[in-house]
């Protein structure tokens, strides 16, 4: 059965790092998922600038929130992951708070 292009890229990601937390994304709970960069729930379009492929932990711990709301979060529970985030956001041009 082939694999459909939309899938071809989660894929792709198997055992790569997780943008947001820096760990492979290979087996539950850390299998790759899109996450939109600045949610659609808030307004913001669906472009492939606005997608992310980043492991299922830290899209759900993310939701809906922007990635300077998670950002707090995750620095006020002293999360590692913030560190990350952080550079992230700064890669993709957006300024962190």
């Amino acid at each position: 059965m082939p694999i459909l292009p939309r899938r071809r890229v989660l894929v792709d990601a198997l055992n790569s790092s997780c943008p947001y937390c820096s760990e492979l994304m290979a087996h539950p709970p850390r299998y790759p998922s899109r996450d939109h960069i600045r949610p659609r729930s808030k307004g913001y379009t669906l472009t492939a600038e606005n997608r992310a492929i980043v492991c299922r932990r830290c899209n759900t711990d993310k939701g809906s929130l922007s990635l300077g709301r998670w950002l707090n979060r995750l620095r006020r529970a002293a999360d590692p992951r913030a560190v990350h985030v952080e550079g992230f956001m700064r890669r993709v041009g957006i300024d962190p708070p």
